[in-house]
């Protein structure tokens, strides 16, 4: 007999933090349902109960910030299905620094049911800010860095007595202070883990929503993909590489196009999402990926964005990447441009790219009938608003279809953050728990938070609607489902 057939786990994602009047975003988390299908491959009985999405049309008040609201179930909801499912340990997975209030709730609310159900929390920020979760009590252990087998390791081995201390990536508590057990060995075949666990989430409640990573999507019905793990490159604000590695790991093409026929055939998808950070970089495993989406007859998209050089100087072979792109269904191409300032890209950001190369890139993908979207940032702890003006006017001249400009985002862990917080750049009051791409956390000469959030939403505009003008149709294509008849659209910052 399994006898972890008789333990019950709750994975539980919290309630978002979203932006009042915003377009704030809800995806089936990958990381989430891939823990949880390695757990049931365990044998034991697991279920994921995502409250922002459950409680959708719930929206509360918060002390954050006065433009800010709670999108999720109230406490009563989530203290009953707590209560309803019985589970014997619940997994809080908390992806974003403005979700840490939100899983506290969610541990408070568990250890109020029963005090002997264990609490472990995980997810992005929790691997960078441990030490600051750890000190609520009603959590009691937390897993950092890559955990989709340890996790379940650590759940094995919890209950069934072992030596589970010993788990790689986990945190507890020891002689008045933490201890922490070094995760530093990433998963090299990917295809070792499970597909992820979507039949334990309401994948109909997201489709009902409908606003996906790329909310202006081509198709009703989007799934989410990651065909890789890791990034080569040493950008000082990004945490992927310490997250993942800086190591590429690449899923096989035959296990990628199980989950992709898995998701056209029982869930209807019919545009694809995908969230790798560096999905342009092995050039013979994209054209593959790209044969098999054309056979499946799916629409897709790099919407976690790809770095622009890769393969520049190399004109045949860019041209028929991004032509074979176009042909197996891809409609857009986001580029991770950052900044349009050479100083800011070399000094500030590290990111190794020389800005002669950009648009020979960008006329390429255009080229080959791709739509062109560009990730920028403004707000970098010692740019000037000369240097942020730069990017503007560089952005206009190359022509984009889209634009996301993301105020900078200082991320613990990064060498930008430290940067920062040496240099006395952050604003007063600033907290972790309260870091929000759309909200101003670094000091910015000449401006008020407020100010600079402000001049940021004007900037997104200018830029997005000069599609207007370039092409209308286009424009009210890629908008309509946004677009007010007398309004038109306002492009705030997406959370």
């Amino acid at each position: 007999m399994n006898r972890n057939k008789e333990k019950r786990v709750l994975m539980i994602a919290p309630n978002n933090i979203g932006v009042k009047g915003g377009i704030n975003r809800f995806m089936p988390g990958l990381g989430i349902m891939y823990l949880a299908s390695v757990l049931e491959d365990r044998g034991f009985h697991v279920a994921i109960r995502d409250t922002a999405v459950e409680g959708y049309d719930i929206r509360t008040d918060t002390d954050i910030h006065p433009s800010l609201e709670i999108i999720g179930e109230r406490d009563e909801t989530i203290r009953d299905y707590v209560a309803d499912f019985k589970p014997d340990l619940v997994g809080i997975s908390v992806l974003f620094y403005s979700q840490s209030s939100q899983g506290h709730n969610v541990a408070k609310i568990v250890k109020s049911l029963n005090p002997n159900t264990l609490v472990v929390i995980g997810g992005n920020q929790v691997s960078e800010n441990y030490a600051s979760i750890m000190k609520n009590k009603n959590i009691d252990y937390a897993m950092i860095d890559e955990c989709d087998i340890v996790f379940a390791d650590f759940v094995e081995a919890y209950f069934s007595d072992k030596d589970y201390k010993r788990i790689p990536g986990l945190v507890y508590r020891s002689d008045g202070g933490l201890k922490v057990n070094n995760n530093n060995s990433f998963i090299e075949n990917l295809d070792e883990i499970p597909l992820p666990a979507r039949h334990l989430v309401n994948m109909e409640k997201y489709f009902e929503i409908g606003l996906s990573h790329n909310p202006y999507a081509r198709h009703p019905r989007v799934g989410y993909v990651m065909t890789s793990r890791g990034c080569p490159e040493k950008c000082t604000f990004c945490t992927t590489p310490i997250r993942w590695g800086r190591k590429v790991r690449w899923r096989s093409i035959e296990n990628v196009e199980l989950e992709l026929r898995q998701l056209r055939d029982e869930y209807k998808v019919g545009e694809i999402q995908f969230e790798d950070d560096t999905l342009t970089l092995n050039i013979k495993h994209l054209h593959k990926l790209c044969d098999t989406i054309e056979k499946l007859g799916i629409v897709w998209n790099t919407v976690n964005g790809v770095r622009i050089d890769y393969h520049a100087g190399k004109t045949k072979i860019q041209e028929d990447m991004f032509r074979r792109m176009s042909e197996s269904g891809c409609y857009q191409v986001c580029f991770g441009l950052e900044s349009g300032d050479q100083r800011v890209l070399d000094k500030l950001l590290n990111k190794n790219l020389n800005l002669s190369k950009v648009e020979p890139c960008i006329n390429a993908a255009k080229k080959a009938g791709l739509s062109v979207h560009l990730f920028l940032m403004v707000g970098f702890p010692g740019e000037t608003l000369e240097e942020m003006e730069h990017t503007i006017a560089y952005a206009k001249m190359l022509g984009p279809d889209s634009c996301s400009i993301s105020i900078f985002t200082p991320l613990p862990g990064t060498s930008l953050y430290k940067y920062a917080y040496d240099n006395d750049y952050f604003v007063d009051g600033f907290a972790e728990g309260n870091i929000l791409f759309a909200k101003s956390n670094i000091k910015v000469p000449g401006f008020t938070p407020e100010e600079f959030e402000k001049q940021v939403i004007a900037w997104t505009n200018e830029l997005n609607n000069a599609l207007k003008e370039r092409d209308p149709d286009k424009f009210h294509e890629k908008y309509k489902r946004f677009l007010d008849k007398d309004k038109g659209i306002t492009f705030m910052k997406h959370t």
